[in-house]
């Protein structure tokens, strides 16, 4: 039988550097900010109101958001983002929002199109 010795400073870095690899949701940054919302409510013709239905915000939280008076717990930057995305927008930083035509109703019934049999 062999016996092995147990570096335990070894152990504590390796354990602190796959620490430093493990990947958060906060790791990522929010891509969507207070101009996507104002911009992508002028595109889509919505008003805070319906958004704030939609999406489950308070008008306030939403008008504080846009003025940039505060800002905002990233859930509730989620669930902003959501309800434009449901529309078929999409965001990236720094850009504004952008229609994907090919994300929702490209194609109403996909079993008529020519490539249905690569569906997988």
């Amino acid at each position: 039988m062999t016996a092995e010795l147990f570096d335990l400073d070894q152990a504590r870095s390796r354990k602190q550097a796959n620490q430093e690899l493990c990947l958060t949701p906060e790791a990522f940054p929010i891509a969507f900010d207070q101009d996507h919302c104002l911009q992508a409510r002028e595109l889509l013709g919505w008003s805070v109101e319906a958004l704030a239905f939609r999406a489950g915000v308070s008008i306030k939280a939403i008008r504080d958001f846009e003025s940039r008076a505060r800002q905002l717990r990233p859930v509730t930057i989620q669930a902003l983002s959501f309800a434009f995305e449901k529309e078929a927008l999409i965001f990236f930083p720094g850009q504004k929002p952008m229609i994907a035509d090919n994300l929702r109703g490209a194609t109403p019934d996909p079993s008529t199109r020519h490539d249905f049999h690569l569906v997988e």
